[in-house]
């Protein structure tokens, strides 16, 4: 009895969970959102075939579909853009998976306002200093893992109050640091 409780407590924490999703930013600058292809819209596979493209990974695939009919112009971002045959396979993937056939580059230019990518690695501003997620106590990696059981698919959570004053902080750490190494 005691254990269906805490089973039942912890789906009820599942669900607050959920509802506390980072959703989609609102970017109010004009301009292009890159995706990476492989582990972040795609599921990376290694499976031998360099052509090869996993299926979807269903959040982004989620967050592509909603930039796309709000307007949004997104591109695929991949070094797989230097060959033809591999552009048309990715654009194939798009439609397969309900995107139109996006745009596929693998050039920065300056309409570019947000990279998403499982490579890259968020940093301040002018600082350097990398923007590194918190590590999970106990019980929120096990949340984690139990809402991937239940659900198929994991959720994160923002402690909003402990990102308050974060960026004075850095700025302090960086100068220290440059002061000490450079």
């Amino acid at each position: 009895m005691i254990l269906w409780l805490t089973m039942v407590q912890v789906m009820l924490d599942c669900q607050r969970f959920d509802h506390e999703l980072i959703p989609s930013p609102r970017y109010t600058r004009r301009g292009w959102i890159g995706v990476g292809l492989d582990g972040t819209l795609a599921e990376s596979e290694q499976n031998g075939d360099p052509r090869h493209i996993g299926p979807p990974v269903l959040q982004m695939l989620k967050r592509v579909n909603y930039w796309v009919k709000t307007g949004r112009t997104v591109k695929i971002f991949t070094a797989r853009a230097g060959d033809a045959e591999d552009v048309a396979l990715i654009q194939q993937w798009c439609v397969r998976y309900g995107l139109p056939e996006l745009e596929v580059t693998d050039r920065k230019d300056f309409g570019l306002i947000a990279l998403w990518d499982n490579l890259a690695v968020g940093v301040v501003s002018n600082l350097g200093v990398p923007i590194l997620p918190a590590p999970m106590t106990l019980w929120q990696s096990l949340r984690l893992r139990f809402n991937i059981l239940l659900r198929g698919r994991p959720v994160m959570k923002v402690n909003h109050e402990k990102l308050q004053g974060q960026l004075p902080l850095a700025r302090h750490a960086a100068r220290g640091f440059f002061d000490d190494h450079g």
